[in-house]
Order: C-alpha cells, then structure tokens, then sequence
C-alpha cells in the first residue's frame, strides 16, 4: 500500500492549490495558509488512502471534503504530537461557540477520527438531525468529546463543532442533534486560514506575524 500522504514544499503547495479549480476566494484562504507558514513541510493525502478511509468508515466523504484532503490537507505529515492551534472561529454565522475566546489555549488534531464503531453510536451522528449527517473530521487533544465535524452533503462546506455528550443528550431526548452543533468554520479554506500555530515534533510553529490570520 502507498504512503497515505504526499509531502509538499511551499511551491508544490502552491501549485496543488492552483491545479485544484478551487472556488478564486477558497483558493485565496488555502494559500493564506502557505503564506502564514511559508517553511513548513505541508502535505496532501493521496486518493488510494481516501478511498480506503471512506470504505473503513462506510460513508461518502462529499466531493468538497475529499478536494480539500487531496490539495493541501495539513503540514509535517507523520508527526506524532501534531496538532493545530486557531486564531479565531468565523463571525459568519449567528450562532457562535463559547470555545472561541479561550482559542489561545485549546488544540486540535486533525486526524480525522470518523465515526464511532458501534451501531447505536453512529446512528447518533448519521440519524440524529433531518438537517446534517455529522461527520468528526477532529478533537481536542485535552478533551477527545469536543469535536469538529462535517456535515456528509456535497452543498453544506461548513465545519462545526460540538461537544459529544450533547449530542447524545439531544439523541435521548428524540430532539435534533443540530441544535448542539455550531458551525465554526465556512470552510475548509476558511479553517486553513485560521490555524495560528502547529505543534509537531516538540516544537510549535506559529504564523507569520506579518500576515493575516485570515482572509475577509
């Protein structure tokens, strides 16, 4: 079997994001996010990896996800302490996650956790909202229930986050999960352009200071 992941320099990253025929502002917030890094190793996952990811998952990853996944995923592939830091959640939305004005302490990892194993548990994220099959893309490395999630539709590009016990509460008591979910992002490109720093190797890397955490 292949390597999951191809790395990519700043220029190979570049040139993914040109080759992708991103939406132009989508493809402005990926390369926001080259240019807050411009020394990191990035890295794109490769198509045979998505495809045995989706097959252990059981799901349809929708065509906008696996695009963000295949052009510029992350950067330092492979680090066991990896994890992201955000700048700041979209103000895009009228619904906000108290999360966003402790950013500065929280982390993420991007590993793409998927769906729990069990049937009952899955049923939660796949069945619990007429509005959005919920999709974990990424926790909190403190606190594995705070999740990001995707909703599993080819026109919903939002990236939401919630907390699992609430989805569970919601489940239980036959009310729709989505009124525990709140969306954080736009965007995979909008969630690109936010990360503010990366931990990896026991080190952390953050922004360039002399360029937008985002892009309006």
């Amino acid at each position: 079997m292949s390597d999951p992941a191809i790395d990519l320099s700043a220029e190979q990253a570049r040139q993914n994001i040109r080759e992708a025929q991103l939406p132009e502002q989508e493809a402005r917030l990926y390369s926001a996010f080259v240019d807050h890094f411009p020394e990191a190793l990035f890295f794109a996952n490769t198509e045979e990896a998505m495809a045995d990811y989706q097959e252990g998952q059981g799901v349809t990853l929708p065509s906008w996800f696996l695009q963000y996944r295949l052009t510029l995923a992350e950067a330092y592939a492979g680090a066991d302490d990896l994890a992201i830091q955000f700048s700041s959640f979209t103000d895009a939305f009228h619904v906000g996650s108290p999360r966003r004005k402790k950013l500065d302490r929280l982390w993420y990892t991007l590993s793409l956790p998927g769906l729990p194993r069990g049937k009952k548990q899955r049923n939660i994220y796949l069945k619990g909202s007429s509005e959005l099959q919920l999709f974990p893309i990424a926790v909190d490395i403190e606190d594995d229930r705070y999740q990001l999630g995707i909703n599993l539709n080819e026109t919903d590009t939002r990236i939401y986050e919630y907390h699992v016990e609430d989805i569970e509460a919601a489940f239980a008591a036959k009310e729709d999960i989505a009124i525990s979910v709140m969306p954080v992002f736009a965007s995979p490109g909008d969630m690109l352009s936010r990360i503010a720093r990366i931990q990896h190797e026991g080190q952390v890397t953050s922004r360039k200071e002399d360029t937008p955490t985002h892009l309006e």
